[in-house]
């Protein structure tokens, strides 16, 4: 276990030392999932943030997210992924991420899922290099309840401001599952919901649904709000697709 433990700590140490909204594997809004993609697995999203029924000259969105991560590798029951992102028409328009996860029940029985990530590693010292750091734990409800639970807490460097730490909810919660033609089962539907704290940008939170055209392509949709509204305006739809692909094998 300790061995475990040790090779996990210095994976994540060896890319924190080596390196706005580019995340890992995420929620809704938020980060706070323990969800890490498998070795070999890629996944490419986009991320758009739009307002809805604002009067002339109230219409804001944000800068449309492309982003791309990958499941490096694993080492015992521990898995890392990193991702880099791009927000289009931005100066400084990328940013890395990565995270090191494990699934529930693998340290020991009964055991949360667990994950320690950073993500907003910008390339502008003092404007984009946010560096934000989190640490996230989640567990699977019982019935007649289902679903996961998600709690965590995050802090950034001083580009994201004198607000920069918080902590973070979410849950999430499948419905109608049906079986692929491979045999995998799977979530035609997904409630999705995530809170974070801070008067900062990322403080707020939002809730949608997510629709499965196949196990690894979904389209995710729903309103996002604000914590600070004079950074981030006022409330926003979101649509996020998310399309899985595999990459290399392990």
């Amino acid at each position: 276990m300790k061995r475990k433990v040790t090779t996990t700590l210095i994976a994540f140490s060896l890319f924190f030392s080596s390196s706005v909204w580019a995340t890992p594997t995420g929620l809704f809004w938020t980060t706070c999932t323990t969800d890490t993609l498998d070795t070999g697995k890629g996944n490419i999203d986009v991320d758009n943030y739009f307002t809805l029924f604002e009067g002339k000259g109230k219409s804001s969105s944000f800068s449309p997210d492309l982003g791309f991560t990958l499941g490096v590798l694993s080492f015992g029951d521990f898995k890392l992924e990193t991702g880099i992102d791009y927000l289009v028409g931005h100066d400084n328009a990328f940013y890395f991420n990565s995270k090191v996860g494990i699934d529930e029940g693998k340290l020991f029985k009964d055991a949360p899922s667990m994950c320690l990530g950073i993500f907003d590693v910008g390339t502008k010292s003092h404007k984009t290099n946010y560096n934000v750091v989190d640490f996230v734990i989640g567990k699977s409800l019982p019935e007649p309840i289902g679903g996961r639970l998600f709690l965590g807490a995050f802090y950034g460097a001083h580009a994201l401001g004198k607000n920069r730490q918080g902590v973070m909810v979410g849950i999430s919660k499948g419905f109608y599952q049906v079986k692929y033609l491979d045999g995998r089962d799977y979530y035609k539907w997904v409630f999705l919901a995530d809170f974070a704290s801070g008067k900062n940008v990322l403080g707020g939170g939002g809730f949608g649904l997510s629709y499965y055209f196949t196990p690894d392509i979904s389209l995710e949709g729903g309103p996002v709000w604000f914590s600070d509204t004079k950074v981030n305006g006022p409330w926003k739809w979101s649509l996020q697709l998310d399309i899985g692909i595999p990459c290399f094998s392990p």
